[in-house]
């Protein structure tokens, strides 16, 4: 570091223009030992303004440790169960500076008149993300970056393979295991409309499955109504489906690679599916809200602390999340990566099917009918 005279340090310690290594450094050049405590006042302060609005799991401080670097202190955190609590939340009043949803909303949150662009200038790892990612579409409207692609992932079928041998191997794979009456009361689904509809509409072979017609959300219907006597419970945590699986009270649940890398970790006979009907892929974005009380150099320090390939690293390792960097996949663990099916992450994104957006008409229609199914009507 350049020579620096007091009166500059001072000013940019008090504004917390310097991260705790820069300060150390400083110190220990005037003969002063290395602290290990952090000093920054006044950052810590500024870092307990920002508050960001994310999944469980999300908000570990592996996730974005270079922000702990510069503030001595993880952000805020609120947590939120599913998109739908997540904007009608903050559509009530709450104001974060920074939310993660599934890019599918997206759209539903520019047209609340919630976000402000993202100046994709200020982020250091951008020319980095996967293309496949950063240019989807929802990511870029009118002209303009709305969202920052960060953990993406799978939803599909974890199982068993010792209790249900005769889906294990790629070529069994399939979502008909969640209709399987061989296993009627020890089948587990997630509380959730989209991932109930998308499976029925896979299986059914419906080709445009956010815009279908009400013809074939009949035969959803039916589906679905046909499944309902085989299901154990609806799961609103993954945790509950992972212990379930653990003690073989189920045999097969709608899943995310996080659970697939839980139990596989713990030593269980699981297997994560790539159905032939088509495997789903959803992506979780960061979008920056008009009203927060955090700063926007804070804001962008801790979306490129999120953005790291170390960031991501653990997101892969930890949580079988892919990272939206391509630098992760490269200082991962490789064996990691073929345990979870990542050996090419290109050709994964490309060959799957990527959640989006329900058209409005068919989502209310879809809610209302999910709702019914589940109380019987």
């Amino acid at each position: 570091m350049k020579k620096m005279e007091l009166s500059e340090f001072k000013d940019r310690l008090g504004e917390g223009k310097m991260t705790r290594r820069q300060v150390n450094k400083v110190l220990a050049s005037v003969g002063i030992a290395t602290i290990a405590t952090p000093i920054m006042s006044r950052a810590a302060k500024a870092a307990n303004d920002l508050l960001v609005f994310t999944w469980s799991g999300y908000d570990v401080p592996e996730l974005h440790g270079d922000y702990i670097d510069s503030y001595g202190t993880s952000p805020n955190f609120g947590l939120f169960a599913d998109n739908d609590e997540a904007i009608h939340k903050v559509s009530a009043g709450y104001k974060p500076d920074i939310v993660v949803p599934t890019s599918f909303m997206t759209g539903r949150w520019y047209d609340s008149g919630l976000l402000v662009p993202v100046d994709t200038s200020r982020l250091e790892e951008w020319d980095n993300l996967f293309p496949e990612l950063a240019n989807m579409e929802g990511t870029v409207i009118d002209g303009q970056h709305f969202q920052v692609p960060w953990a993406w992932g799978n939803s599909s079928v974890l199982f068993r393979a010792d209790l249900a041998p005769e889906y294990s191997g790629l070529e069994n794979h399939s979502w008909t295991i969640l209709w399987d009456e061989e296993y009627k009361g020890r089948i587990s689904q997630r509380d959730s409309m989209d991932a109930a509809v998308l499976q029925a509409a896979l299986i059914l072979g419906i080709p445009d499955m956010f815009n279908m017609s009400d013809a074939d959300l009949g035969r959803v219907r039916e589906k679905l109504v046909e499944q309902l006597p085989l299901i154990r419970y609806f799961w609103n945590s993954q945790s509950d489906a992972e212990q379930s699986l653990a003690s073989g009270e189920i045999v097969a649940t709608y899943a995310w690679n996080s659970s697939y890398a839980s139990l596989k970790r713990e030593g269980y006979d699981v297997e994560y599916m790539v159905p032939k009907e088509g495997l789903l892929t959803w992506l979780d974005s960061q979008v920056i809200l008009k009203d927060g009380a955090g700063s926007d150099k804070e804001r962008y320090d801790y979306l490129n602390a999120t953005l790291t390939p170390e960031a991501g690293k653990f997101m892969i390792e930890d949580y079988g999340y892919g990272s939206a960097n391509t630098r992760a996949f490269e200082i991962a663990n490789q064996d990691t990566l073929e345990v979870f099916g990542y050996s090419d992450p290109s050709n994964l994104i490309r060959n799957s099917i990527m959640f989006s957006a329900f058209a409005p008409k068919l989502r209310d229609k879809a809610n209302l009918m999910f709702e019914e199914i589940k109380a019987g009507f």
